[in-house]
């Protein structure tokens, strides 16, 4: 995680060493990131970089951290907004979260394969038993919980906390997977654009709300 060396810099200093990360994030991903990009877009000495973080496995996560955790943060507010309706709360975090993910000013660095550069994370000897408390993870958990403890399970088929919590990561994948494929798409000769993504993710949402299978009343 980052050094208190980081965390002690004035905010002019952090806030252009993340500008720093953002665009060398954005150009390449993370096995092709240049630590000496990084430095010179932020004016700081190659040995500086080092005093702040371990890497730049260690600044990209990070970096990541707060980007997830800023948008965590939108979805407990909507939650909280509907009352805690699981499901329509999900309709709508979509629209700004692939809006976020597709157009945002850190679209290219979703689009540089952070799905794969996460489970790289996961499997990282570099968290080790440590990693609940590594800040990427540990702000997760905390928002996931959270947003947990705001969701009206009166409205769900779940008995649990548990249960809630796999259809949560249920609900999650699918949103993850509608991302991926959109941009899967982008290089094949039939692209979606945010209209199809949006409808496929909307599709596959009412699946899980109301069942796929059709009704007796519905098959006469």
């Amino acid at each position: 995680m980052p050094k208190a060396t980081f965390f002690n810099l004035n905010e002019a200093k952090k806030a252009r060493l993340m500008r720093a990360a953002q665009h060398e994030f954005s150009r390449a991903p993370l096995p092709e990131v240049s630590v000496s990009a990084i430095v010179a877009d932020a004016q700081i000495p190659r040995g500086s970089f080092y005093q702040y973080f371990e890497d730049k496995e260690d600044l990209y996560f990070y970096y990541l951290g707060t980007l997830v955790n800023n948008m965590e943060q939108h979805l407990l507010n909507l939650i909280k907004e509907t009352k805690g309706d699981l499901f329509v709360s999900m309709s709508r975090f979509f629209d700004y979260a692939v809006e976020e993910v597709i157009e945002g000013p850190n679209a290219d660095i979703f689009k540089n394969d952070v799905a794969t550069n996460f489970q790289h994370a996961q499997n990282s000897n570099r968290f080790g038993k440590g990693r609940a408390n590594y800040p990427f993870f540990k702000a997760m958990r905390d928002t996931e919980d959270e947003i947990n403890q705001s969701v009206d399970q009166t409205k769900l088929r779940v008995t649990n906390s548990v249960e809630l919590k796999e259809l949560q990561r249920l609900i999650f994948m699918v949103l993850v997977h509608t991302i991926g494929h959109y941009f899967h798409s982008q290089k094949t000769d039939s692209p979606e654009n945010l209209a199809d993504v949006k409808a496929e993710f909307s599709m596959t949402l009412n699946w899980l709300a109301n069942g796929a299978l059709k009704s007796k009343k519905e098959l006469g």
